[in-house]
Formats: structure tokens, C-alpha cells, sequence
């Protein structure tokens, strides 16, 4: 079997052949239909033609869709909405191939691994599809299998999909669109889905990091291989199940599965999971849609299909806590800043524009929030998202995928929230999440003066701070002023700043000591040294920022 980036064989040129025409073929009956209905002056309805030709393509394609469905930095927002219903289930594969499948992995009959094997799966997806099972030892399983003979027609489609982006590219058919980038980015995205050992680890991952309230199911993984993941079965309703059930009106149904259910404790444990994912952990489930969410009798909230997930770097990870909390406190003009960090301009952008129209949609988010008669529509992050990263396109920045992929979970996180209660307010949940777990002002001096790397530059630092103070303190006497002699001398070496910081924890942590002696003298000196770390800080911070 062949796999992307390996030698090419003859097997592969002719599957590379097949499968070129299908596109061709999808793109000229697109343009057909295109013209035909500008003839008779019917609307175009553009997005679900294109929408309906990447589901007859098959995975890749649909997959690609997803994948496009977040990149609303790079496409219009209503074609990113249309290509939004390809995450909807697939249709069910015919039981025969599945058992084969299984047994092909697994080494062996059916029997010898399953007491109990459902043929009608629950679940149905592009690339696999999901059955409820009994091991030897009577645990009920759920066992995803993945659909046979997709991963060659994928790795074709890919080197097809390179191809034409590299000709694209070339001759500037997509404009500023970089469709080499894209189509890289997307099958680097999109190859781990199909790796089920992947998924398995990253549930484990998400198990360890999870809150008391939250559930993700242990995997057997003496059942498990690349191709089949089976997990311990949740015994719950998933949201779409319980929306379901709202709307029709059979809340009977619904607390007869669920007699314990609380909609508002169940909200709030699903948000507080996630958020923890996102803020604490920075690894997180990518694809918390509603019928990815359980929700158990005990009001736990459990997560199921971790296929798509997403990983911050400590960098980006602080960035977006910045922003969210920014926001969520009402600094709107701290978030503008934090959220212009997250975009990486083009020589095309418009910088002033686009930071004039992200404190616009900031400003409206935050307003609606504040509004009792706010509509579900008004309160949604999505509405304001797809306001803001319509700015990102708009201005041509571009944006990680890792980025976007915290973007449509955090949106999921909230419409899923929203179906259950009316009452939910993200930026509540948001604000009272980092009231709990940001530290304050004396945790936060223990933790710099705890960390390694701080200790490192005290050690290697020292000896060059008594210099350091006797040029402040010369110059300062000689007429000029305080913050442009620490301005200056900060650019002079990008060392000094690390200096600044350490003199600034050090001074802090010196000041809280004097005054705790309690006398008067202790106070006032211990007022002194802080407002001198305030001073020291408040450039070195001006001075980072800036870099």
C-alpha cells in the first residue's frame, strides 16, 4: 500500500490517472450547471453545488471540505457554512467488509476477540464507522472500523491535488492564495485521522488532563490497531439525542433515559472540560460538536471520536488566554491587541483597517453579551467569529491551522452549550474559568522565581547587574530621565531585558518581605521597592511587547 511521499509505483500511476478524471468530471458538470442556470436567471447557489460535487468525490474531497469549512481566513463565510454540513454522518458500509476488516487486523474470527458483535452500526462517518460490541469478558465496546480501501484512494487524490496547485500556483490562477500551502497543511491535517493508534493515544491524552466531571472512554488496545480503535462504550445521550428530544417535546423520553439530568450543571461541566482543554492543557479535542458530546445521568459530560485535535504552543496557547480573558473582563482594547498577534500580515494587508475592524466586532460581541434581551443568534461566538475572520480575509492575514481549529471548537463548545440552556453566557463561563485557575500577583512571582529558566538567568546575569544599575544611576544624574534611560539601555542588548525582568521579581519579592515586618518603616520602604519593580516592569513589558 502506497503512502504519501513514498516511491511512486505503477499501481499508483494508474489509481493517480482514475482518480484526476473524477474531479475534471465533478468541475465540468459544475460549470454546466453554472451556465445553464445564468441562462434561464435562476440563482447559482453556488456553495451547495460545490458542497454536493466534494460529496461525490468521496473522502478525500469531503475531508478537504472540512478542512475548508474552518478556513474562513481564506474563504467567504457563507461558503465556509454550506461546507460546514459535511461533518454530518456518512452512510453505513455493508457489514461483510467491516467484519473483514476486523478480522484482517485483528488476526483471527470475529468470535474469537467479540462475545457480542452488532451489525447495525451506530454511528457512521467518511473515513470509519462505529458498532456496539461485548469483549470475551462481557465490557460493552464500542469498536470503530475504518471504511476498507480509502487510505490509497487518499494518498492518490493528495498527489493530484499537488499537482494542480503547483501549476495553479505558477501561473497565478488562485491570486494571493497559497494552494501549495493549503493542500500541504490539509493532508498533514488530515493523514493522522486515518492512523487510529493516533486516536487512541490522544484519547489517553485527554483522559489524563480531564476534569472531575469529565469522562473520555478508556481504550482496550488489545483490540485496537491502526485500523480499529475499540473504547469502552458510553452509557449517555449525546446532545443531538437530546436536543432532539426537546424539540419534539418528549422531555419524558428524555428524563427517562436521564433522570438526573440538570441542563444547567451539565452546561456548565461541558464548558468548564473544555475550557480546560483549551486554557490549562493546551491539547484538545478538535470536533466538540453535539454528537461528539455525551452526556451521562450523573450530569458528567463526556467526549467521544478524537480524530481531529488540536495542540497550542505555549506561545499561542498564552496569546489566545490573553484575548479570551481580555474579553471576557471587558479590557476590549487588551484583546485587540492579543488578537492581532494571532494573524501573521501579507504584503496585500491593510493593518489599520484590520485592526479597526476586529475592535468593532470585539466591541459587538462584548455588547450583546451584556444585553438581557440578546437573541441566541446575537450571543453565538459564531456570529461574531465569522465577522472577525471575514476582517482576517478581507486584509489578507493568514492565520494557523491549530489557531482556526481552537476557533470552530470554541464555537462548538458554545452553540452545543447554547442548545441545552438558554441561560448559557460564554463570556460568564469564560470570565469565572480564569477567576479559578489564573494565579494571582504573589503565585505569579513564585512561579517566575521558580522556573528554571529564571534561575539560569539569575545565575548567569549576576555578576553584570551591579554594571547594569551604575549606568542607570549615572545617567540618571546626569539629567536624563528614568524611563528613557531604561528604555534605551534595553535596546541597546536584548540580555538587559532578561536582566529587567529578574530585577523586577527580585525587587517584588524583597519588597513583599519589608513589608511584612509590619512597622511603618517596613511599609513605606516596601512601597518604595515595589513601585520602583512597577516602573522596571512596566517597560520591560513595553519593551517585549513591541518586540
Amino acid at each position: 500500500m502506497s503512502t504519501i511521499g513514498s516511491s511512486w509505483s505503477l499501481r499508483d500511476a494508474t489509481l493517480d490517472i482514475t482518480r484526476a478524471f473524477l474531479p475534471l468530471w465533478e468541475a465540468a458538470k459544475l460549470v454546466a450547471i453554472t451556465v445553464l442556470r445564468s441562462i434561464r436567471g435562476r440563482p447559482l447557489e453556488y456553495p451547495k453545488l460545490l458542497r454536493s460535487a466534494l460529496e461525490t468525490l468521496g473522502v478525500t474531497y469531503l475531508k478537504l471540505g472540512q478542512y475548508l469549512a474552518m478556513r474562513r481566513d481564506l474563504l467567504p463565510a457563507e461558503l465556509c457554512e454550506e461546507l460546514s454540513h459535511l461533518y454530518e454522518s456518512a452512510s453505513h458500509l455493508d457489514f461483510k467488509k467491516i467484519k473483514k476488516v476486523i478480522e484482517s487486523e485483528l488476526n483471527g474470527p470475529l468470535d474469537q476477540f467479540f462475545a457480542v458483535f452488532a451489525e447495525k452500526a451506530i454511528a457512521a462517518a467518511s473515513i470509519a464507522q462505529v458498532h456496539e460490541a461485548r469483549t470475551l469478558a462481557n465490557e460493552r465496546v464500542a469498536v470503530k472500523v475504518q471504511r476498507p480501501g480509502i487510505k490509497p484512494v487518499f494518498d492518490a487524490d493528495i498527489r493530484n491535488l499537488r499537482r494542480a496547485a503547483a501549476i495553479a500556483d505558477a501561473i497565478g490562477i488562485s491570486g494571493t492564495l497559497p494552494l501549495k500551502e493549503i493542500v500541504e497543511e490539509f493532508a498533514k491535517w488530515t493523514s493522522r485521522e486515518f492512523d487510529f493508534l493516533i486516536e487512541g493515544r490522544t484519547a489517553d491524552r485527554l483522559r489524563h488532563n480531564a476534569t472531575v466531571n469529565e469522562v473520555v472512554p478508556v481504550v482496550f488496545w488489545n483490540l485496537s490497531t491502526a485500523k480499529v480503535l475499540t473504547t469502552e462504550l458510553i452509557d449517555g445521550l449525546s446532545l443531538v439525542q437530546i436536543i432532539a428530544f426537546v424539540q419534539q417535546g418528549r422531555e419524558d423520553l428524555l428524563y427517562a433515559r436521564l433522570p438526573n439530568l440538570d441542563f444547567e450543571v451539565a452546561g456548565r461541566n461541558m464548558a468548564l472540560a473544555s475550557l480546560h482543554q483549551f486554557f490549562v492543557c493546551g491539547f484538545f479535542h478538535g470536533d466538540p460538536h453535539p454528537g461528539n458530546i455525551f452526556i451521562l445521568d450523573d450530569n458528567s459530560v463526556a467526549f467521544v471520536d478524537f480524530g481531529i485535535f488540536g495542540e497550542l504552543t505555549d506561545y499561542l496557547q498564552e496569546i489566545l488566554t490573553g484575548y479570551i480573558e481580555s474579553v471576557a473582563v471587558g479590557n476590549l482594547p487588551h484583546a485587540v491587541q492579543y488578537f492581532s498577534k494571532l494573524c501573521t500580515p501579507t504584503e496585500l494587508t491593510d493593518y489599520q483597517e484590520y485592526l479597526k475592524d476586529i475592535s468593532f466586532n470585539i466591541h459587538q460581541w462584548y455588547a450583546a453579551s451584556k444585553r438581557p434581551a440578546a437573541t441566541f443568534e446575537d450571543r453565538h461566538i459564531s456570529k461574531y467569529l465569522g465577522d472577525v475572520l471575514g476582517s482576517v480575509r478581507r486584509n489578507h492575514l493568514r492565520m494557523e491551522i491549530d489557531s482556526l481549529l481552537f476557533w470552530r471548537a470554541l464555537s462548538a463548545l458554545d452553540y452545543s452549550a447554547l442548545s441545552m440552556s438558554k441561560h448559557f453566557e460564554l463570556l460568564y463561563e469564560l470570565r469565572v474559568f480564569f477567576e479559578q485557575i489564573r494565579p494571582g500577583p504573589i503565585e505569579r512571582l513564585i512561579n517566575v522565581i521558580t522556573d528554571r529558566r529564571f534561575e539560569t538567568d539569575v545565575i548567569e546575569l549576576t555578576p553584570r547587574i551591579p554594571g547594569y544599575f551604575s549606568e542607570i544611576i549615572s545617567r540618571w544624574l546626569q539629567g536624563e530621565g528614568l524611563g528613557r534611560v531604561l528604555v534605551t539601555r534595553e535596546a541597546t542588548d536584548r540580555s538587559d531585558l532578561r536582566i529587567t525582568r529578574c530585577l523586577t521579581a527580585v525587587l517584588v519579592g524583597i519588597s513583599l518581605i519589608i513589608a511584612g515586618l509590619g512597622d511603618h518603616f517596613g511599609i513605606a520602604s516596601g512601597l518604595v521597592m515595589l513601585a520602583v519593580a512597577a516602573i522596571l516592569l512596566s517597560f520591560s513589558m513595553v519593551e517585549a511587547w513591541e518586540k
